[in-house]
């Protein structure tokens, strides 16, 4: 059986794996969303489960199904995300996704999977104890289907260790060359920005600080403010695409939203979806600025070098904080920077298990 290194990033907003197959690295990220679905209904409808976008999962001692992502939000309105739930870094739903993402990433009928994982900075320094939960709910072996195929699959997790996120992307991407310096990361996802601060690897925990603010409270802005106006509602799924459009800068329109028959203009749309990211990105430099203990515009963090900003937020708050700490940079992919850097690790752990055990095998 061959092992794989692999980062798993269960994140409020979006799921995230990455991997190494034939020396080449592959990613894959889902919206953070499950529900129970019926495959046989889905094809007496007509539904396609063999496309791109669908991502079901069902084990072997289960009866029920379970969709990921877009297809879990199209197909029910009763959805779980876990948002505000610590406890769920360790439950079911993130070894759904991250076997799901494994799976579809990895072809092999049967694999072994060596896992590196993140939590949030806060929570890692004050619940150490949810490290150990974490390797007891994912490790094991588990046999399931993708998709409503008939082929088993076998999979055997194996933590390797969990970490600070934001340790991910510094290892990814962080400057090699000095341990005198402290390296620094704001991570800005759906629900939280976590800043992480470490010289060489190690964390400097005074400044290793969260807080509540990211792209779904811009979203639920754009929400509110459209309902007042409109006097109708916008569907997650629509302010979904207004956000993707807003981040995609020309690259992807908006949706064709109306109320009651009238259609609302691109401009009316952007003009939203602007508002909301104006006002928490201010908020989010405000909270930088604090936790850091800066209020000099120019010096804001300028001791810390280098200042990454990664996870989806990057596409839409970055500007205000490159504002703020001019050599602030971004990976080109900052949405898998942490699970990029946490394969990274995995497999450097893996080839010293591999090399301590020869018998296994290890890509």
């Amino acid at each position: 059986m061959k092992w794989y290194p692999y980062g798993h990033d269960f994140g409020n907003a979006e799921i995230g794996g990455v991997t190494v197959i034939n020396g080449k690295i592959q990613s894959l990220s889902l919206p953070t969303a499950f529900s129970k679905v019926d495959t046989t209904a889905m094809r007496n409808l007509g539904i396609k489960l063999d496309q791109s976008n669908v991502h079901i999962i069902q084990f072997y001692e289960e009866e029920s199904a379970y969709a990921l992502g877009d297809l879990a939000l199209e197909q029910s309105l009763d959805v779980y995300h876990g948002r505000g739930d610590i406890q769920r870094y360790s439950g079911k739903y993130s070894l759904r996704g991250l076997l799901t993402i494994a799976a579809t990433l990895i072809p092999d009928t049967e694999f072994g999977i060596y896992v590196v994982t993140g939590l949030p900075a806060e929570t890692y320094i004050k619940n150490s104890a949810l490290r150990s939960a974490i390797k007891a709910a994912l490790d094991g072996t588990y046999i399931f289907t993708l998709n409503g195929s008939q082929t088993m699959r076998r999979v055997t997790v194996e933590v390797a260790t969990v970490v600070m996120e934001g340790a991910g992307a510094l290892i990814a991407y962080g400057d090699k060359g000095s341990n005198r310096t402290e390296s620094a990361v704001i991570d800005i996802g759906g629900r939280t920005t976590d800043l992480y601060v470490a010289r060489g690897q190690v964390p400097v925990t005074e400044y290793c600080k969260g807080k509540p603010l990211g792209v779904e409270r811009a979203t639920q802005m754009v929400m509110d403010a459209f309902e007042n106006k409109y006097d109708r509602p916008l569907s997650l799924l629509e302010a979904r695409e207004l956000m993707h459009a807003y981040a995609a800068q020309g690259e992807k329109p908006y949706p064709e939203v109306s109320s009651y028959g009238t259609a609302i203009s691109k401009f009316e749309l952007e003009r939203l979806v602007k508002e909301g990211v104006s006002q928490v990105g201010s908020e989010i430099a405000s909270f930088v600025a604090a936790a850091w203990g800066q209020s000099d515009r120019d010096a804001v963090a300028a001791s810390f070098k280098p200042v990454l900003n990664i996870g989806g937020g990057v596409y839409y708050f970055y500007t205000f904080l490159k504002q703020r700490i001019p050599h602030l940079s971004r990976p080109e992919d900052p949405v898998h920077a942490n699970p990029l850097g946490y394969c990274n690790l995995a497999g450097r752990l893996l080839m010293r298990k591999t090399q301590a055990s020869p018998s296994s095998s290890a890509v």
